[in-house]
């Protein structure tokens, strides 16, 4: 997807927030954010605001998992019912919480012991493309941490059959946090001088110190243009990570098994194809603009015989392709 000789009017909005982003960063005027994505698809994409109840569940080949919400007390002094944490800024928060467990424990902390959100929560603002001001946005993000922390986050899988036809049953349920505390703004406060702080779970610690997970661009992925497409810069991420140095160049995927691995919400595979080759043609383009300009090598494919036709993804390793963002 070239932008050479194209009028910069005609170009998506995720496109000219990315070229913007990147000239920023390039002038000094913006910064890098480094960090890991929490997972694949651990929580709903749906805005907040939509989510249709109070849990959400989701499986792909591997396990099954659930989200339901918590309770949190009102300044008034009232409990009331928090929100499932959903959508874009879920996926920010779930991102920035795991960058801040993962670069705790390689300075030889304990994230058990709580780990400080006051740069977590301005990072996560600025991510968000938040002014420095307080106000409603600020609230919004205040009631997603509130939403991710109270959670309880269910997660379970069956084993194969074994030869006398049993199979083991495997489950966790854990809130995401054992502890929080967060500075609440109000509708003029600025996000300075906060002393916020979260006690992630075990489980928590554990998805987050996960080795299969790439390191990724967040202050990138924050400027797409919504959670699928981050979902499959995520996806994509994780791929050419995975043959980088190994010793396939290529990896093949049936869009069934894609359909069934990634979180999406679309009934119908026509219509998940269709997003999500265009989801995918938005994370190439954004690793692009954020990579020296180097293209990902990826094509979608007829299947030689197949009955009625049918097409496949087919990713290939590139010499030229950037290498993923240094770990942290």
């Amino acid at each position: 997807m070239s932008t050479g000789n194209q009028d910069p009017l005609s170009l998506p909005d995720w496109m000219r927030r990315q070229l913007d982003h990147a000239a920023a960063v390039e002038h000094g005027e913006a910064n890098e954010r480094r960090g890991i994505v929490l997972g694949n698809g651990y929580f709903s994409l749906t805005p907040m605001d939509e989510q249709p109840g109070r849990k959400w569940d989701a499986s792909n080949s591997y396990t099954s998992w659930k989200i339901t919400a918590g309770e949190v007390l009102t300044k008034h002094g009232e409990w009331v019912e928090a929100p499932v944490p959903s959508g874009k800024p879920a996926l920010l928060i779930g991102a920035a919480i795991a960058t801040k467990i993962r670069s705790t424990v390689k300075a030889g902390g304990n994230p058990l012991d709580g780990i400080g959100l006051e740069e977590t929560q301005r990072a996560l603002a600025a991510d968000l493309g938040y002014t420095s001001s307080g106000g409603r946005q600020h609230q919004e993000l205040t009631r997603q941490v509130t939403g991710f922390a109270v959670s309880t986050f269910h997660m379970a899988e069956w084993g194969p059959e074994d030869d006398e036809g049993g199979r083991r049953y495997r489950q966790q349920s854990t809130t995401l946090a054992s502890g929080v505390q967060l500075y609440v703004p109000g509708w003029g406060d600025v996000l300075d001088g906060l002393d916020s702080y979260i006690v992630p779970s075990q489980l928590l610690v554990a998805l987050a110190l996960d080795p299969k997970t790439p390191p990724a661009r967040l202050d990138a992925l924050a400027r797409m243009s919504g959670p699928f497409p981050m979902q499959v810069a995520a996806w994509l991420e994780k791929v050419l990570y995975s043959i980088k140095d190994g010793p396939r160049r290529e990896r093949t995927f049936e869009w069934a098994a894609l359909y069934d691995e990634l979180t999406h919400g679309y009934s119908k595979l026509n219509n998940f194809r269709t997003r999500f080759i265009a989801a995918l043609d938005e994370a190439a383009a954004t690793r692009r603009i954020h990579g020296d300009g180097i293209e990902t090598n990826f094509s979608v494919e007829r299947v030689p015989g197949r009955r009625g036709g049918g097409t496949v993804l087919i990713i290939r390793r590139s010499p030229l392709l950037r290498l993923p963002a240094d770990e942290l």
